[in-house]
Protein backbone atom coordinates (compact mmCIF):
# COMPACT_ATOMS: atom_id res chain seq x y z
CA UNK A 1 0.00 0.00 0.00
CA UNK A 2 1.18 3.44 -0.77
CA UNK A 3 0.91 6.32 1.98
CA UNK A 4 3.14 7.31 4.30
CA UNK A 5 5.47 4.91 6.21
CA UNK A 6 4.52 4.05 9.85
CA UNK A 7 6.79 5.57 12.50
CA UNK A 8 8.27 2.84 14.68
CA UNK A 9 8.87 4.14 18.13
CA UNK A 10 12.40 4.19 19.52
CA UNK A 11 11.72 1.38 22.02
CA UNK A 12 10.48 -1.23 19.62
CA UNK A 13 12.22 -3.84 17.34
CA UNK A 14 10.27 -4.42 13.96
CA UNK A 15 11.38 -7.22 11.09
CA UNK A 16 9.48 -8.64 8.45
CA UNK A 17 10.19 -12.61 8.12
CA UNK A 18 9.83 -15.14 5.68
CA UNK A 19 8.79 -18.61 7.04
CA UNK A 20 7.88 -22.07 5.93
CA UNK A 21 4.30 -22.73 4.81
CA UNK A 22 2.31 -25.03 3.54
CA UNK A 23 2.92 -26.82 0.49
CA UNK A 24 6.68 -25.31 -0.05
CA UNK A 25 4.75 -21.63 0.15
CA UNK A 26 6.45 -18.86 2.45
CA UNK A 27 4.20 -16.96 4.41
CA UNK A 28 5.32 -13.35 5.40
CA UNK A 29 5.26 -12.20 9.14
CA UNK A 30 5.38 -8.80 10.86
CA UNK A 31 7.51 -9.22 13.73
CA UNK A 32 7.47 -6.78 16.93
CA UNK A 33 8.99 -7.14 20.43
CA UNK A 34 10.54 -4.10 22.50
CA UNK A 35 14.10 -3.62 22.43
CA UNK A 36 14.50 -4.10 26.32
CA UNK A 37 12.89 -7.62 26.01
CA UNK A 38 15.13 -9.54 28.67
CA UNK A 39 13.15 -12.69 29.14
CA UNK A 40 10.41 -14.52 27.93
CA UNK A 41 7.54 -13.10 26.89
CA UNK A 42 4.02 -13.58 26.05
CA UNK A 43 3.37 -13.32 21.79
CA UNK A 44 0.53 -12.34 20.43
CA UNK A 45 -0.54 -13.94 16.79
CA UNK A 46 -2.48 -11.04 14.80
CA UNK A 47 -4.76 -11.74 11.62
CA UNK A 48 -5.53 -8.11 10.06
CA UNK A 49 -9.20 -7.48 8.67
CA UNK A 50 -10.63 -7.03 5.03
CA UNK A 51 -12.79 -9.93 4.86
CA UNK A 52 -10.45 -12.23 3.48
CA UNK A 53 -9.69 -10.85 0.47
CA UNK A 54 -7.88 -7.37 0.96
CA UNK A 55 -5.78 -5.19 3.15
CA UNK A 56 -2.49 -6.41 4.12
CA UNK A 57 -0.29 -6.50 7.52
CA UNK A 58 1.07 -3.06 6.64
CA UNK A 59 -1.82 -1.54 7.48
CA UNK A 60 -1.46 -2.30 11.16
CA UNK A 61 2.18 -1.57 11.97
CA UNK A 62 1.74 1.76 13.77
CA UNK A 63 -1.21 0.64 15.84
CA UNK A 64 0.68 -3.03 16.77
CA UNK A 65 4.06 -1.61 17.44
CA UNK A 66 2.32 1.06 20.35
CA UNK A 67 0.64 -2.32 21.56
CA UNK A 68 4.13 -3.95 22.08
CA UNK A 69 5.54 -0.73 23.66
CA UNK A 70 2.53 -0.34 25.97
CA UNK A 71 2.25 -4.37 26.92
CA UNK A 72 5.83 -5.76 26.63
CA UNK A 73 4.07 -8.49 24.40
CA UNK A 74 5.68 -10.17 21.20
CA UNK A 75 3.38 -9.86 17.92
CA UNK A 76 3.30 -11.67 14.96
CA UNK A 77 0.95 -10.03 12.28
CA UNK A 78 0.50 -12.85 9.42
CA UNK A 79 -0.11 -11.89 5.94
CA UNK A 80 -2.07 -14.39 4.92
CA UNK A 81 -2.65 -15.04 1.50
CA UNK A 82 -5.80 -13.62 0.41
CA UNK A 83 -9.08 -14.84 -1.31
CA UNK A 84 -10.55 -15.32 -4.04
CA UNK A 85 -7.01 -16.18 -5.00
CA UNK A 86 -5.96 -18.31 -2.51
CA UNK A 87 -9.47 -19.97 -0.46
CA UNK A 88 -9.68 -21.17 2.53
CA UNK A 89 -7.96 -23.06 4.09
CA UNK A 90 -5.28 -20.48 2.66
CA UNK A 91 -5.44 -17.75 5.58
CA UNK A 92 -6.29 -20.66 8.05
CA UNK A 93 -3.08 -22.89 7.30
CA UNK A 94 -1.14 -19.86 7.03
CA UNK A 95 -1.51 -19.32 10.43
CA UNK A 96 -1.43 -22.31 11.53
CA UNK A 97 2.08 -22.68 9.89
CA UNK A 98 2.88 -19.30 12.24
CA UNK A 99 2.14 -21.10 15.73
CA UNK A 100 3.93 -24.15 14.04
CA UNK A 101 7.15 -21.66 13.52
CA UNK A 102 6.85 -20.01 16.88
CA UNK A 103 6.26 -23.28 19.01
CA UNK A 104 9.93 -24.51 17.06
CA UNK A 105 11.67 -21.55 17.63
CA UNK A 106 10.41 -20.37 20.88
CA UNK A 107 13.52 -20.25 22.64
CA UNK A 108 15.48 -18.27 19.95
CA UNK A 109 12.65 -16.09 19.66
CA UNK A 110 12.45 -15.64 23.62
CA UNK A 111 8.62 -16.43 23.64
CA UNK A 112 7.01 -18.28 26.47
CA UNK A 113 4.68 -21.03 24.65
CA UNK A 114 2.07 -20.99 27.80
CA UNK A 115 1.14 -17.28 27.10
CA UNK A 116 0.08 -17.10 23.34
CA UNK A 117 -2.82 -15.18 22.14
CA UNK A 118 -4.81 -14.67 19.07
CA UNK A 119 -5.80 -10.89 18.17
CA UNK A 120 -7.59 -10.29 15.17
CA UNK A 121 -11.11 -8.57 13.56
CA UNK A 122 -12.67 -11.19 13.23
CA UNK A 123 -15.69 -12.59 11.00
CA UNK A 124 -17.24 -15.30 12.58
CA UNK A 125 -20.55 -16.49 11.14
CA UNK A 126 -20.99 -16.74 6.98
CA UNK A 127 -24.79 -17.30 7.56
CA UNK A 128 -24.82 -13.72 8.99
CA UNK A 129 -27.50 -11.24 7.16
CA UNK A 130 -29.16 -8.33 7.94
CA UNK A 131 -28.72 -4.70 7.42
CA UNK A 132 -27.20 -1.45 8.63
CA UNK A 133 -28.37 2.17 8.69
CA UNK A 134 -27.03 3.71 5.75
CA UNK A 135 -24.76 6.47 7.17
CA UNK A 136 -22.61 3.49 8.67
CA UNK A 137 -22.44 1.21 5.53
CA UNK A 138 -18.61 0.53 5.53
CA UNK A 139 -19.10 -3.22 5.17
CA UNK A 140 -22.93 -4.17 4.89
CA UNK A 141 -24.81 -7.31 3.69
CA UNK A 142 -23.42 -7.37 0.02
CA UNK A 143 -19.62 -7.03 1.39
CA UNK A 144 -20.17 -9.93 3.54
CA UNK A 145 -21.80 -12.29 1.01
CA UNK A 146 -18.50 -11.14 -1.64
CA UNK A 147 -16.03 -11.81 1.10
CA UNK A 148 -17.39 -15.24 2.02
CA UNK A 149 -17.99 -16.61 -1.02
CA UNK A 150 -14.32 -15.81 -2.57
CA UNK A 151 -13.00 -17.19 1.07
CA UNK A 152 -15.47 -20.02 0.99
CA UNK A 153 -14.84 -20.63 -2.87
CA UNK A 154 -18.53 -20.80 -3.31
CA UNK A 155 -21.41 -18.98 -2.17
CA UNK A 156 -22.14 -19.77 1.61
CA UNK A 157 -24.89 -22.26 1.97
CA UNK A 158 -25.79 -25.57 3.99
CA UNK A 159 -24.28 -27.17 7.23
CA UNK A 160 -21.10 -28.12 5.48
CA UNK A 161 -18.89 -25.23 6.61
CA UNK A 162 -15.78 -26.16 8.89
CA UNK A 163 -15.56 -24.23 12.31
CA UNK A 164 -11.72 -23.85 11.14
CA UNK A 165 -13.40 -21.37 8.58
CA UNK A 166 -16.13 -20.22 10.44
CA UNK A 167 -16.11 -20.20 14.22
CA UNK A 168 -19.51 -19.88 14.60
CA UNK A 169 -19.74 -23.29 13.20
CA UNK A 170 -18.18 -24.79 16.16
CA UNK A 171 -20.59 -27.08 17.57
CA UNK A 172 -18.96 -27.16 21.61
CA UNK A 173 -16.85 -23.72 22.73
CA UNK A 174 -15.74 -25.95 26.06
CA UNK A 175 -12.21 -26.06 26.67
CA UNK A 176 -11.75 -22.77 24.39
CA UNK A 177 -9.49 -20.36 26.28
CA UNK A 178 -10.68 -16.67 27.60
CA UNK A 179 -12.36 -15.07 25.05
CA UNK A 180 -12.43 -10.49 24.77
CA UNK A 181 -14.65 -9.13 21.82
CA UNK A 182 -14.92 -5.72 20.98
CA UNK A 183 -18.24 -4.51 18.52
CA UNK A 184 -20.10 -1.67 17.77
CA UNK A 185 -23.78 -0.91 17.58
CA UNK A 186 -23.74 -0.34 13.55
CA UNK A 187 -21.87 -3.11 12.59
CA UNK A 188 -23.10 -6.05 10.44
CA UNK A 189 -21.25 -8.03 12.75
CA UNK A 190 -22.53 -7.21 16.62
CA UNK A 191 -25.37 -9.85 16.20
CA UNK A 192 -23.07 -12.49 15.52
CA UNK A 193 -20.74 -11.41 17.77
CA UNK A 194 -22.95 -11.27 20.53
CA UNK A 195 -24.45 -14.89 20.00
CA UNK A 196 -20.58 -16.03 19.95
CA UNK A 197 -20.15 -14.28 23.52
CA UNK A 198 -23.15 -15.86 24.96
CA UNK A 199 -22.10 -19.17 24.59
CA UNK A 200 -19.09 -18.77 25.98
CA UNK A 201 -21.05 -17.21 29.25
CA UNK A 202 -22.86 -20.37 29.00
CA UNK A 203 -19.77 -22.69 28.91
CA UNK A 204 -18.64 -20.72 32.03
CA UNK A 205 -15.53 -19.47 29.94
CA UNK A 206 -13.90 -16.52 30.79
CA UNK A 207 -15.39 -13.31 28.31
CA UNK A 208 -15.27 -9.89 28.31
CA UNK A 209 -17.38 -7.54 26.05
CA UNK A 210 -18.14 -4.16 24.74
CA UNK A 211 -20.30 -2.99 22.76
CA UNK A 212 -19.48 0.70 21.84
CA UNK A 213 -22.54 2.50 21.13
CA UNK A 214 -23.58 4.53 17.91
CA UNK A 215 -20.46 3.63 16.17
CA UNK A 216 -19.96 1.97 12.77
CA UNK A 217 -17.91 -1.17 11.99
CA UNK A 218 -14.37 -0.17 11.73
CA UNK A 219 -14.88 3.03 14.07
CA UNK A 220 -11.37 2.58 15.26
CA UNK A 221 -9.80 3.33 12.28
CA UNK A 222 -12.10 6.08 11.20
CA UNK A 223 -11.89 8.05 14.12
CA UNK A 224 -8.19 6.89 15.71
CA UNK A 225 -7.97 10.05 18.37
CA UNK A 226 -11.69 9.92 19.55
CA UNK A 227 -12.28 8.69 23.03
CA UNK A 228 -13.97 5.94 22.31
CA UNK A 229 -11.09 4.79 20.70
CA UNK A 230 -8.45 5.51 23.08
CA UNK A 231 -10.75 3.65 25.35
CA UNK A 232 -11.04 0.45 23.33
CA UNK A 233 -7.28 0.83 22.62
CA UNK A 234 -6.57 0.86 26.57
CA UNK A 235 -9.07 -2.04 26.80
CA UNK A 236 -7.11 -4.10 24.44
CA UNK A 237 -3.86 -3.21 26.32
CA UNK A 238 -4.93 -4.12 29.32
CA UNK A 239 -5.80 -7.58 28.77
CA UNK A 240 -2.74 -8.10 26.88
CA UNK A 241 -0.59 -7.30 29.80
CA UNK A 242 -2.78 -9.84 31.37
CA UNK A 243 -1.10 -12.43 29.27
Amino acid sequence: MGGVKPTIPDGVAFEILSIPGPHGQQVRIHHFKTKAQSGPSAAVIHFHGGGFITLSADINTQRLAGIVLETGVQVFSVDYRLAPEHPYPAAFNDGCATLAWIHKNASILNVDLARIAILCSPMLDDRTTGDVPGDFKLWDEEDNLTGWTAYLGKPPEGDNVPATAAPARVRDVAGLPPLYLDTSQFDLFVRENLRYVQRFVDAGIEVESHVHPGLPHGFDALLPTHSVTMAYEKNRQRILKKL
